[in-house]
């Protein structure tokens, strides 16, 4: 509200006095204290039909508290089911994603880098669809050289100010092909985190300042170097500790549900929460704010297995469902045997042999062919049982939508990268397994001892100093799970410099037609490499 005033003696005695009463008025009816509640969902990888118990939760405590409570969702939604999958290609209705964050409506949402690698024409489309602010800081369109989304937004309520800033792993950059991300650039989320806070302080003056990140509770690399270009891909707690001015922090991106108290490097408290993935808990701070003093914030998990799904949001998801349904249940091709990707860890096994067999008839199809193929589990969650495979057992098969690539490499590159894929074999997606060599491991022997390739599988001799043909698939060939860099030692720009040719289309429609045209999987492994101890 804005007032004008001629500077006059009656105006100097009667006016102003009068603007003072009502300002002191005003400031005497907000409140002192006010208290919030905080609900937090990331990592839902489109399994929507899971979160239903999520939304009926969520609604019970929205028609309760109203704008009291705060909506936050910290992206990785656009992959992962069937019907996610179609909904990214149905351009006629919103996508499932909004949907389903419109529903409520949720008041903040952040970005994931599997948002990302749906590619800008979904993602674009879908963040548009939204009725909330989408924030990310450390996203950078090139054209203008500021964030290609909000880097912060802030919420008020009661008189109270909250900021809630967000931040995306920048890895994003060695995972997704750069024609799915065409004009953006992905900065350190460290570097972004102390420049953005410094500006929302002097800028906002928040009362409470929140973290709504994408990036994971701890590096993987302990010792990573300060310059490294990319920072660290899991973020959070180095930004928590190293950042002063945060209060409470929601991430996702690792999976793993979290609810703890943080000391920063002044000895202020943060308070951490990651509600983990597909919906199985919802994560909530219980936040009183007061004119005076530090936010007093209680924290914790909410598992939601035993809550009854939202009839209400069951309504909104069912005609996503529907439309999904003859595509997923589409007949693809029989499996004669049974198969899991534990098999994995004892050699040969068909879970990944027959994804080998896909690469390398496709890229010879297409007159790219290639002398090696490298491959691993995507997950451990699911086994095929024997009979005929529909569309969606290949979304359980291959759960990603990674493309195809090919890369030149060494023999001597190839032996390193198996021996880091070993000696990182616990996450299973990352535990690579080779088909057109024949090898042994032998697990007692040291790093960098173990693998000892034998010959190429047709009988040619393999040379470390040859170069070959390998084909992968892109988040390997972008240097997604660090074998090229840590297995390797080659650089980002030199890994770039090894890749040769991709595919346009991605890698499970192409292993979906693969497996069609053959019409029977076979039922016996390549048998080409195995495990001693």
């Amino acid at each position: 509200m804005y007032f004008y005033a001629p500077k006059t003696e009656y105006a100097m005695k009667v006016f102003y006095p009068m603007i003072l009463s009502l300002l002191t008025l005003a400031t005497a009816c907000s409140p002192k204290k006010t208290t919030l509640t905080f609900l937090e969902t990331t990592d839902t990888h489109g399994a929507y039909q899971e979160c239903a118990n999520d939304a009926a939760l969520i609604r019970q405590m929205k028609t309760k508290l109203g704008d009291h409570l705060i909506l936050l969702d910290n992206g990785d939604n656009l992959q992962g089911t069937p019907y996610q999958y179609g909904s990214n290609r149905d351009a006629s209705n919103p996508n499932l994603v909004s949907a389903f964050l419109n529903y409520f409506p949720y008041d903040v949402v952040g970005v994931g880098n599997h948002d990302i690698e749906a590619g800008r024409e979904v993602f674009d489309r879908v963040f548009s669809e939204m009725r909330m602010p989408v924030v990310c800081a450390n996203v950078i369109d090139e054209a203008t050289g500021d964030p290609f989304w909000q880097p912060y937004t802030v919420l008020e309520r009661d008189g109270f100010k909250i900021a809630v800033l967000g931040l995306l792993t920048p890895y994003v950059v060695t995972w997704v092909p750069d024609r799915l991300r065409p004009g953006l650039r992905f900065e350190q989320a460290e570097a972004a985190a102390a420049h953005w806070v410094k500006v929302i302080q002097e800028k906002e003056h928040p009362d409470l300042m929140v973290g709504l990140f994408h990036s994971g509770w701890e590096p993987q690399e302990q010792n990573l170097p300060e310059d490294a270009p990319l920072g660290r891909e899991n973020a959070t707690k180095w930004i928590v500790q190293n950042v002063p001015g945060f209060d409470l922090v929601f991430y996702g991106h690792d999976h793993r549900a979290r609810a703890e108290k943080v000391l920063n490097c002044n000895g202020d408290t943060v308070c951490v929460l990651n509600s983990g993935t597909r919906g199985a808990n919802l994560a909530q701070a219980e936040v009183t704010l007061q004119r005076k003093g530090r936010p007093e914030i209680t924290i914790g998990l909410v598992p939601t297995a035993e809550q009854e799904p939202d009839p209400g949001f069951e309504a909104v998801l069912q005609p996503y469902l529907d439309r999904a349904e003859a595509y997923q249940n589409q007949e693809v091709a029989v499996l004669p045997v049974k198969i899991s990707p534990e098999a994995v860890f004892q050699g040969s096994c068909l879970w990944v042999d027959e994804i080998h067999r896909c690469q390398l008839d496709i890229v010879a199809g297409l007159g790219m062919p290639a002398d090696l193929s490298l491959a691993a589990p995507l997950n451990r969650r699911f086994e095929l049982e024997p009979g005929m495979l529909t569309v969606a057992d290949f979304f359980k098969w291959y759960p990603f939508e990674n493309s195809l690539a090919v890369m030149e490499m060494t023999g001597r590159d190839v032996q390193a990268h198996l021996e880091y894929s070993y000696e990182i074999r616990n996450t299973i997606y990352n535990f690579d397994g080779a088909a057109g060599i024949d090898y042994v491991i032998h697990a007692s022997k040291p790093y960098g001892e173990r693998v000892v390739i034998k010959g190429m599988s047709d009988g040619r001799p393999f040379s470390p100093d040859s170069t070959y043909r390998v084909v992968l698939n892109s988040y390997r060939s972008m240097g997604g799970g660090n074998h090229f860099v840590n297995g390797c030692g080659w650089t980002q720009d030199e890994i770039a410099s090894h890749r040769i040719w991709n595919s346009e289309e991605d890698l499970r429609s192409l292993f979906i037609e693969w497996a069609r045209e053959k019409g029977t999987l076979d039922d016996t492994p390549l048998g080409n490499w195995s495990i001693k101890q």
